[in-house]
């Protein structure tokens, strides 16, 4: 048993913030229940993406869920909606702004039918931004909120971190930090309440370094001197004998004494937080010594000086490394089409209410008939003739 076990969830995003969102949820016991659009209902947003239930993105979102299939632009879908939403502890919806309200499936109209409804909206600006109708991805977020223009070397263009999609994680923390806290209101007013997720709201507050350095000291981070994307030798990344690259992280003193005298220069331990003319020399000189010995070694003798390294690794050798295997952070589990699948193990620890992988990503839509009946009170007439109409798949 999950520590939201009991919980019952309806997930009407498609992207990651909700999805991934809801998956955590899952992870911790509650029932989620993805609600997607019939395959044959034509509509122009439906591509691959959030259709193909062997994509890696629906098989990584969607592990200990369920999934029906339901048009809510017809009249039928959206009553089967309502009738789900009776029993439901929390909604996530990712629409844009007024959209919901179109459909009849806004926080104020579902709050009339069941108080206790948790309403979760997630957008890229907020309900009433100047760019409310603006869209928005991962990174359209980073570059709005200073992120993107202050990362890479400053004789050349910004670079845009692939993944982690960190907007969208962002998006994920305050939407589930708000949905917990919500939860835990709810036990003392018993009444649900409407949460707004602005995703920019989120990075903004999350580039706390960046932001608060210039709200305090009116220093404007910029992109770095040095081709690396920092300006420290602290803190950088260098090419070992091997070819291979190292990344170093030695902000405490001490731990960068241990690097100096572990490289032979003791000069350099005064130097820690010097200027950006001198860390550049710093970092050349350091440079050809690493150049020296291979990453491994280097690695060994960081874990015997106590200096802060680590590899930086391709993916394939991230997955395969002592610590993944040690942790089982990859879990296998079964699955109808693509037979045996890897996944991410949750990473959440708890002592009494351990998450677990309950069950595996489900196939599109495969749960439309068990979730209409045992919580929509849905007959199997009834059934057969939303069917028939196209309003479920």
């Amino acid at each position: 048993m999950g520590p939201l076990d009991g919980i019952k969830v309806l997930d009407l995003s498609r992207h990651s913030p909700g999805r991934y969102t809801s998956m955590v949820l899952a992870d911790f016991g509650a029932d989620v229940v993805t609600v997607e659009t019939p395959r044959n209902a034509g509509s122009p947003s439906l591509s691959f993406m959030f259709t193909n239930d062997t994509w890696f993105r629906y098989v990584g979102m969607n592990c200990n869920k369920k999934s029906i299939a339901v048009n809510l632009k017809h009249a039928r879908g959206r009553e089967i909606l309502y009738r789900l939403v009776d029993r439901t502890d929390i909604l996530i919806e990712a629409f844009r702004p007024g959209a919901a309200g179109r459909m009849g499936m806004d926080y104020e109209t579902l709050n009339q039918r069941n108080s206790r409804l948790i309403y979760c909206s997630i957008t890229g600006y907020g309900q009433d931004s100047p760019y409310v109708n603006r869209a928005s991805h991962d990174i359209n977020v980073v570059a709005l909120t200073g992120i993107l223009g202050a990362t890479g070397y400053r004789n050349g263009p910004p670079v845009h971190v692939i993944s982690p999609q960190i907007s969208d994680l962002s998006a994920n923390c305050q939407a589930l930090s708000s949905i917990l806290a919500a939860l835990y209101a709810r036990e003392r007013t018993g009444k649900g309440q409407y949460i707004e997720v602005a995703i920019a709201d989120g990075m903004f507050f999350f580039n706390w370094v960046m932001n608060t350095r210039y709200l305090v000291n009116g220093e404007i981070a910029t992109r770095s001197v040095l081709p690396t994307g920092s300006d420290q030798a602290w803190l950088n990344v260098y090419q070992a004998g091997d070819g291979k690259y190292l990344a170093l992280s030695c902000l405490e003193p001490p731990l960068w004494a241990n690097l100096c005298r572990l490289m032979g220069r003791e000069e350099f331990i005064s130097q820690h937080f010097a200027p950006v003319e001198k860390q550049a020399e710093m970092y050349e000189d350091l440079g050809k010594i690493f150049l020296t010995r291979g990453r491994d070694e280097w690695l060994k003798l960081f874990d015997e000086a106590d200096v802060a390294g680590a590899p930086v690794y391709s993916v394939d050798e991230a997955l395969a490394d002592a610590h993944v295997r040690h942790r089982d952070l990859v879990v296998e589990v079964d699955h109808p089409s693509l037979k045996k699948v890897r996944l991410l193990r949750s990473p959440f620890r708890l002592s009494d209410t351990p998450v677990t992988a309950r069950a595996r990503p489900p196939l599109y839509g495969e749960h439309t008939e068990e979730v209409l009946s045992a919580l929509a009170g849905a007959t199997e007439s009834e059934i057969e003739q939303l069917r028939k109409e196209g309003v479920i798949e």
